[in-house]
């Protein structure tokens, strides 16, 4: 049994973290070639109980990244790969240090016609991994008449609905022929350039694109596979039940804090962490 004495509740968070980071690096394989790169500044509501002080939400801050193929499109955020690269290097050295990088928000990652005809939605609740393959789905889209804006100097048109417990507001750009948009978001006749939900609890706003060479390749990555096979109802009611103090006890691993610091500790760490999916 291992025995951990820690001198305060952030510390034990930042162990948390690292231990639930990559410890080397995994083999991927190529199932498309990229054609389009599309970043999305990305802000989420993960705790809706917090409040500024102003009385508005907190939001957590994503760099998300659309990579689409002739067949295949891939959504992350490029935030949190980031994030995971560092500490990976960081690990590799036999350096466990807290890094400067913003880990992000946000850390799905989102195949689109992968395996063909299908989903895989890939995320992860504090250590515990999860792959979920859904059959293709589509928002079913109003186009609003005369609406009109300008995003990035693309003339957009507003659609509207509702989509896995959410109702959506897109600005898509015709000029851009790509039935594709953030996250599950597609079937409009252009990109997606602006989506937020009617609460705003998740905005997605396009601040760059290109088009590539084509000779990139869009990457799985072999880890995917040995996640936790689950439901999206499985993955969200994990994410409702998350308790910290449970993935410790999990892994043998008793948490000792000095007398003066365990009703904080049991405040803390024994009730679920906020979440907030993106799918009702």
């Amino acid at each position: 049994m291992k025995r951990i004495l820690l001198t305060s509740a952030v510390l034990l968070l930042s162990l948390l973290t690292v231990s639930a980071k990559p410890k080397k690096a995994q083999e991927t394989k190529a199932i498309d070639k990229i054609k389009y790169e599309i970043t999305y500044r990305t802000q989420s509501v993960k705790d809706t109980t917090a409040r500024d002080e102003n009385g508005k939400y907190v939001y957590g801050q994503d760099d998300m990244r659309l990579e689409v193929g002739e067949m295949v499109s891939y959504f992350y955020s490029a935030t949190n790969r980031a994030y995971d690269d560092e500490i990976l290097k960081s690990i590799e050295v036999g350096d466990v240090a807290k890094s400067n990088l913003s880990s992000g928000n946000i850390t799905m990652n989102f195949f689109r016609n992968y395996p063909k005809g299908k989903t895989t939605y890939i995320d992860e609740v504090l250590s515990e991994k999860f792959r979920i393959e859904e059959p293709m789905e589509q928002p079913k889209w109003e186009i609003v008449a005369d609406s009109t804006k300008k995003i990035l100097n693309y003339d957009c048109q507003m659609a509207r609905t509702t989509f896995k417990g959410r109702q959506w507001t897109a600005w898509f750009a015709a000029d851009i022929p790509l039935d594709n948009g953030p996250w599950k978001l597609c079937g409009l006749p252009g990109l997606i350039l602006r989506a937020s939900d009617a609460q705003q609890q998740y905005i997605f706003d396009c601040v760059g694109m290109k088009q590539t060479d084509g000779t990139a390749d869009l990457l799985y990555n072999l880890k995917f596979d040995e996640y936790t096979k689950s439901t999206m109802k499985e993955f969200k009611e994990a994410q409702i039940k998350a308790v910290p103090q449970d993935v410790f006890a999990a892994k043998g691993i008793t948490i000792e804090v000095p007398e003066e610091m365990k009703a904080e500790f049991q405040k803390a760490f024994s009730k679920p962490i906020p979440s907030n999916s993106i799918e009702r």
